[in-house]
């Protein structure tokens, strides 16, 4: 079995890590949304120039 301090110093690590999780998972559905956002104006300038390309070659 473990020693006391063992578990002692165990339980300790996951009632931080349980007292964090909230404000990690704040953090990362931020970035995240961050990182959709930033896709999804790619991709819009991306088919905006597209379609402005096609617009000008059927003249």
């Amino acid at each position: 079995m473990f020693s006391a301090p063992v578990v002692i110093a165990a339980a300790i690590c996951a009632l931080i890590v349980i007292y964090f999780l909230p404000r990690l998972d704040a953090v990362a559905r931020k970035v995240y949304s961050r990182y959709r956002r930033r896709k999804r104006d790619e991709r819009q300038e991306r088919e905006r120039l597209e379609r402005l390309e096609r617009r000008t070659s059927q003249q």
